[in-house]
C-alpha cells in the first residue's frame, strides 16, 4: 500500500519538489487524495488551495481516480465543428457521468482533450489508447457496448 510519507522522506520541503512529489503520487495512486492534499499541505507549510491550484492546472494531474477504461474526446475546433459535444452529451448520459468524472462502479472515466491532431477524421474519440475516427453518436453507443 502506497505511504506517502515514505515517499516524502526522499525529499526536502523546497515548493520546487512539490510538482515532482504530485507526479509521484499520480502515478502511484492514478489521482491525488483529500488526504495527500492535507499531507503535503503540512510538508510544504503551504495552503492546501495552493497545492489545489496547481493541481487543477496540470491537466495530467486528478482528483478523482480514473476508471479502467479511460474515454477522452476530442473537443478541439474541427471535432466540435463535426460534433464531439453531442458525442460528450450521449457519454454523459449513458454512463450517468460528466466529463471529468468516473462511474460509481469504476470502471468509466470521461475526459477530454484540445486535439489528437486527427482533424481530417473529426470527430475523435480515444478510448484505452485507442484512437476512433470519425465517430457518431450510433457508433460511440456500440463502442461502450464493447467495453
Amino acid at each position: 500500500m502506497f505511504n506517502l510519507n515514505d515517499l516524502l522522506m526522499q525529499y526536502t520541503n523546497d515548493k520546487e519538489n512539490l510538482i515532482i512529489i504530485l507526479k509521484e503520487i499520480q502515478n502511484i495512486n492514478g489521482y491525488i487524495s483529500q488526504d495527500n492534499i492535507k499531507e503535503l499541505s503540512n510538508f510544504f507549510k503551504i495552503k492546501e488551495n495552493e497545492i489545489l491550484a496547481i493541481i487543477k492546472f496540470n491537466k495530467y494531474l486528478s482528483l478523482n481516480k480514473k476508471g479502467k477504461i479511460l474515454i477522452k474526446v476530442c473537443n478541439g475546433p474541427m471535432c466540435t465543428k463535426k460534433g464531439s459535444n453531442f458525442l460528450i452529451k450521449k457519454i454523459e448520459k449513458i454512463l450517468d457521468i460528466k466529463e471529468g468524472e468516473t462511474t460509481k462502479d469504476g470502471k468509466f472515466s470521461l475526459e477530454t482533450k484540445n486535439c489528437f491532431k486527427k482533424c481530417g477524421n473529426a470527430p475523435n474519440v480515444e478510448i484505452n489508447g485507442h484512437l476512433y475516427s470519425n465517430v457518431t453518436e450510433d457508433e460511440i453507443v456500440n463502442l461502450l457496448k464493447k467495453f
